[in-house]
């Protein structure tokens, strides 16, 4: 008797649970409205696409803290910076322009940003001229670089500064020089004092303005003259006994994104920096994102999968560096472009590069970065040579054109504004 009462309420339980499933639920997918065809478009450009974004753990909204930063700092009176490392695909400041410009018409901001107080490699977007005697410190380059205890800076090179130095900077023109780049009203001395006692001073001046500030504290430092209005060319001098890791030259308050192409490098100076000095001065540059755009250097020397894999091993190690001094900062990893090598007498893309792309994807996720594949926003295997043809890379079939860097940069530009609306989306 008592098990036929227990089968008459399991089959009224059963027959209530049938019953609530033909009750109208607001959430289930049949009566939920129609995803917008637009947002729809654009998930599939995002995460699906030839300029898809990687995830580690397909997490969509890994960019939201970077994000929710951008949109208050010029309401804040705060700049934001976005450093953009990598090798001679980069110097010059090619594909840095083109984001550079889309996140300052989405976020407010304008000046080049950083730059070196000697810069070494002309650039497209700024004409500078310096004098004074510094010695430059590197983590890269031969002769007249030379090695120190960790002192390099944000920009993986500084200039020892004993005495006094000054340096012109003027905006260029030209049709790949944005116009938000060519305004500077804010300057910035980044640097590290060597003596307890020692005074470190900059003075911009440009046309009837002047503005100084002095600085005694010992380490690392930022000493910044705000203009009274914006200008295209100003002179900068600076004196003490000092370490200088960079100008930087802004306008307004937004966002800034900066330059740092450091040519026959791969990406695996990171440690070589002082972590300590180095959180300092991304903690006083208020860096909220970092791109690492490399791997064509390492290409030329890797035959064997075991050399691929202790390169990507090795831009692990400096992943995790950059998180260790900067939480704070999400990490993109940017994977190289297509090149090209003459294999049976014919151009064909390096047999190693798809397994780096694939291989430096991996080696992002594992270590909660982003990924971007420049090698597939080109169109994949064998595209460099479509490049060449266009007029879009270089007949050393490794490096882009002007144009083509301004185009890929374009492409990187457009990639990171339509994840911005895509985020936006999601807070309606």
């Amino acid at each position: 008797m008592k098990t036929r009462v227990l089968t008459v309420a399991a089959l009224v339980a059963a027959i209530a649970a049938l019953a609530s499933c033909h009750q109208p639920n607001n959430e289930t997918e049949t009566t939920k409205p129609a995803a917008d065809p637009e947002i729809q478009n654009l998930r599939q450009s995002l995460f699906e696409g030839d300029k898809r974004f990687w995830f580690p753990g397909n997490d969509t909204g890994f960019f939201e803290k970077f994000f929710v930063q951008a949109e208050t700092a010029q309401a804040k009176k705060t700049t934001l910076r976005v450093l953009h490392y990598g090798d001679s695909q980069v110097e010059s400041d090619r594909l840095t322009a083109q984001l550079r410009d889309r996140m300052q018409e989405l976020f407010g901001g304008g000046g080049p940003g950083l730059l070196p107080l000697k810069q070494p490699i002309p650039s497209l977007t700024t004409r500078q001229s310096t004098s004074g005697t510094l010695i430059g410190q590197s983590t890269y380059g031969s002769k007249p670089y030379v090695r120190c205890d960790g002192n390099y800076g944000p920009m993986l090179r500084s200039w020892l500064l004993n005495g006094s130095a000054s340096t012109n900077i003027a905006a260029e023109r030209g049709r790949l020089v944005c116009d938000r780049a060519r305004s500077f009203s804010r300057v910035a001395l980044l640097y590290n004092t060597k003596d307890t006692d020692g005074k470190t001073s900059l003075e911009v001046s440009s046309g009837d303005q002047r503005k100084a500030k002095t600085g005694s504290k010992k380490g690392v430092n930022r000493l910044e003259v705000k203009l009274d209005s914006a200008v295209t060319q100003l002179k900068v001098d600076v004196s003490g006994h000092a370490d200088i890791y960079g100008l930087t030259v802004d306008d307004g308050y937004g966002v800034a994104v900066d330059n740092i192409g450091m040519r026959g490098v791969s990406g695996t100076q990171f440690t070589m920096v002082d972590s300590a000095q180095l959180a300092d001065a991304y903690r006083l540059m208020n860096v909220g994102m970092i791109l690492l755009q490399f791997g064509g250097n390492a290409m030329p020397g890797m035959t064997k999968d075991w050399q691929l894999e202790a390169y990507c091993k090795n831009i692990g190690r400096q992943i995790d560096f950059l998180h260790s001094v900067r939480p704070e900062a999400v990490v993109m990893l940017v994977g190289p472009a297509d090149m090209c090598v003459r294999r049976e007498g014919q151009l064909l893309t390096n047999p190693m590069l798809p397994k780096l792309d694939k291989c430096l994807r991996q080696t992002a996720l594992t270590h909660n970065a982003a990924y971007w594949s420049v090698f597939q926003a080109m169109g994949g295997e064998g595209s460099m040579k479509q490049w060449v043809a266009k007029g879009l890379a270089s007949k050393d079939y490794i490096h882009f054109s002007h144009n083509g860097a301004a185009q890929m940069g374009e492409n990187l530009a457009d990639a990171m504004a339509d994840l911005y609306r895509y985020y936006r989306s999601g807070k309606k």
